[in-house]
C-alpha cells in the first residue's frame, strides 16, 4: 500500500484515514500488507505499522509540492529494499501522484495489479472553488490530462459511492467497484458514557465532525441566529481544525453566539466517539462534488439522528425522515435542525434507524469485499 502521506500525520483527512483503515482490516482478512509512506525524519526509516512492515521515506518539510518531490527522489532505493519481499500480488495507491510509483514497483517485482483508490477526481474537487480564469482552465486541462493517462495505467479502480463510481465510468474503460467507507466492529460494540452531567440535561447538543475549509459551515452559521434565538439551550459543537478555524470563531463573536457555539479544535480520531455519544444531534455537508463523507457512519454507529445535505450520494443510502434528515437549503436545514431538538422521540427513531443501518457497513466487511475483488483480479493474470 502507497501513500505519500505520513501515517502518523496530525489531523489527518478522510482520504488517509481511509487507506489506513483498509489496510488494518486487510491484514485482518489474512492478507500480508506491506506500507510504503513519507516519514516526518529527514532519513530511512523501517518498522511497524498495526502489525504490518513500513518502509518510510525520508521528508524535512510541510510544503506539499517539496514533501512529493522528496518522495520521488528517495523512491527508487526504497524500492530496491521493498522488492527483498518477493512478488506484490496487489499495489494499492490512494493517490494519482502515487500510481508512477505502482509502476515502477510493479515492474520492478512482476507481474500484478495497480489498485487505485479514490475518494475524489482531482482535476474536479481541486479546483471546485477557485476563480474561473484562464490559468484555471489551463491547469484543470492539463491535470485532468494526466489523470486520464494514470487511469488507464491502473488495473482496477476501488471508490465510495455508486454516484462516483458512474462518473468514473465515464473517464475509464477499467472497472470499478465500490468500496464504501464504514466504522470498526468495535465501535458498534464499546459501551461508551451516554450520560450527560448533570447541568447539560437541558442542552441540545449539535455536533460537527471535520476540518474547517472550503467555507462548509457558511450555510449552518447564516441560520445559526435564529436558531439559537427561537432554542436558546441550544449548542453547536464543532471538532476540526483547518484554514478556515480563525474565521468561524470571528463570525460566532461577531454574531454574539461564542456561548453557544464550542470550538474543540483537533481532536485524535480515536477520541471523537465520546464526543459524539454526548451530543444528541449530527450535522454533515458535503462539500465536494459526488463524495460521502465518512463521519457519517460514526455518527449512525453511535446512533445519533443525522443532519446530512441531500446529494446523489447521499441519498444512496438515506430516507428523509427514516434514517436521517435531509435538506436542500438553509431554510430546509433550520427546520431540521428545530424538528429534532425540540423531539426527543423523533432523535431516538431516527437515531435507531440509522443506528441499525450501519450494522451492515463495517470495515471488516470491506476487507472481505476486497479480499473478493483481489481474487478475481489475480486468477485474471495467472498468479493464483
Amino acid at each position: 500500500m502507497i501513500t505519500h502521506d505520513q501515517l502518523e500525520k496530525k489531523s489527518p483527512k478522510a482520504d488517509l484515514i481511509r487507506f489506513k483503515c483498509l489496510g488494518e482490516t486487510l491484514a485482518k482478512n489474512a492478507i500480508d500488507v506491506t506500507y510504503l509512506a513519507s516519514s516526518e525524519k529527514g532519513r530511512f526509516e523501517e518498522g511497524f505499522f498495526k502489525g504490518s512492515k513500513v518502509y518510510k521515506l525520508p521528508c524535512v518539510t510541510r510544503v506539499k509540492i517539496i514533501q512529493l518531490l522528496c518522495f520521488y527522489m528517495s523512491l527508487l532505493p526504497a524500492l530496491l529494499r521493498i522488492r527483498r519481499h518477493g512478488r506484490f500480488h496487489i499495489i494499492f495507491v490512494n493517490s494519482v501522484f502515487s500510481v508512477p510509483c505502482a509502476l515502477m514497483l510493479k515492474w520492478m517485482s512482476g507481474n500484478g495489479c495497480i489498485q487505485f483508490d479514490l475518494m475524489g477526481i482531482l482535476s474536479e474537487e481541486k479546483f471546485l472553488r477557485l476563480p474561473k480564469n484562464f490559468w484555471f482552465r489551463i491547469t484543470k486541462k492539463l491535470f485532468s490530462f494526466v489523470e486520464n493517462i494514470l487511469l488507464s495505467r491502473v488495473d482496477f479502480i476501488t471508490t465510495i459511492n455508486d454516484q462516483h463510481r458512474q462518473i468514473l465510468l465515464k473517464r475509464t474503460t477499467k472497472p470499478v467497484y465500490v468500496i464504501r467507507d464504514g466504522v470498526h466492529e468495535d465501535i458498534l460494540k464499546h459501551p461508551f458514557n451516554l450520560k450527560k452531567e448533570k447541568k447539560d440535561t437541558v442542552r441540545i447538543v449539535l455536533i460537527f465532525v471535520g476540518q474547517l475549509n472550503h467555507s462548509r459551515l457558511d450555510p449552518l452559521f447564516r441560520i445559526m441566529q435564529d436558531v439559537i434565538a427561537d432554542l436558546p439551550f441550544l449548542y453547536l459543537q464543532i471538532l476540526g481544525s483547518g484554514p478556515q478555524l480563525d474565521y468561524y470563531r470571528k463570525m460566532a463573536n461577531t454574531m454574539g453566539l461564542e456561548e453557544n457555539i464550542w470550538f474543540e479544535g483537533y481532536i485524535p480520531h480515536e477520541r471523537i466517539f465520546d464526543y459524539i455519544a454526548r451530543a444528541d444531534i449530527a450535522y454533515t455537508d458535503d462539500w465536494s462534488i459526488n463524495g460521502f463523507p465518512m463521519k457519517v457512519f460514526e455518527y449512525l454507529a453511535m446512533g445519533k439522528p443525522v443532519i446530512a445535505e441531500e446529494t446523489e450520494s447521499i441519498k444512496e443510502l438515506f430516507r428523509d425522515n427514516e434514517n436521517g434528515l435531509l435538506y436542500k437549503n438553509e431554510s430546509a436545514l433550520r427546520e431540521k435542525i428545530l424538528m429534532l431538538a425540540k423531539d426527543e422521540k423523533l432523535r431516538r427513531r431516527i437515531g435507531g434507524n440509522g443506528r441499525r443501518l450501519v450494522e451492515d457497513h463495517i470495515w471488516e466487511e470491506r476487507g472481505k469485499e476486497l479480499h473478493s475483488i483481489y481474487r478475481k483480479h489475480i486468477e485474471s493474470i495467472g498468479e493464483v
